[in-house]
């Protein structure tokens, strides 16, 4: 009897610490690009363009937005999957960019584009790598670019379906962003 109750209690301590093990996408040759793939605005109609090259080191995300045909957005996106970050705090993303464009971090429970997500601006204009540090709380909800609210509760972030980058900012013109990782933690 004591040994099974020792060892359910073991058992949840060590999910309970694994649990707690950071989520880490890190980007580069031979490492977690796995099935990232590009959405842009051509699925309504948009002209823009987007590609995913990978280094040693890092992912590089570059293109043209084109505001043409109702378009305006080009994002790079995770494969579909039942990510649960309700147990972390913050997102950090190591990235570099030479140009002046804001992006965003995308985070989707739902997929059907008409659907609230989660995202948080970012990007400055540095050839040197940045190391950007979110909170979770902070993170906007959005529905189709229009933020309905500021600040969440990170319970909420469990079963996210997809997590992402996206650049929507309503500007044409190329654009270019390097990433070494994104981690949730």
């Amino acid at each position: 009897m004591y040994l099974h109750i020792f060892i359910a209690s073991i058992s949840f301590y060590f999910n309970a610490i694994q649990m707690k093990e950071p989520l880490v996408f890190d980007f580069g040759e031979g490492k977690d690009f796995g099935r990232w793939s590009i959405i842009n605005d051509g699925v309504m109609g948009g002209l823009s363009e987007s590609k995913a090259e990978l280094s040693s080191d890092a992912i590089l995300f570059s293109g043209t937005v084109s505001l043409k045909n109702n378009g305006g957005f080009v994002s790079l996106r995770s494969p579909l999957g039942n990510y649960d970050l309700s147990d972390f705090s913050f997102c950090e993303i190591r990235y570099k960019s030479d140009t002046d464009r804001k992006f965003e971090l995308l985070i989707e429970k739902e997929t059907p584009f008409y659907l609230p997500k989660y995202r948080k601006k970012f990007g400055e204009k540095s050839e040197d790598w940045q190391t950007l540090k979110i909170p979770l709380r902070d993170l906007e909800i959005s529905r189709m670019g229009n933020t309905m609210a500021k600040g969440i509760d990170p319970e909420e972030l469990d079963g996210i379906k997809r997590i992402g980058f996206i650049l929507a900012d309503k500007q044409e013109g190329s654009f270019e962003i390097w990433i070494d990782y994104l981690k949730f933690y």
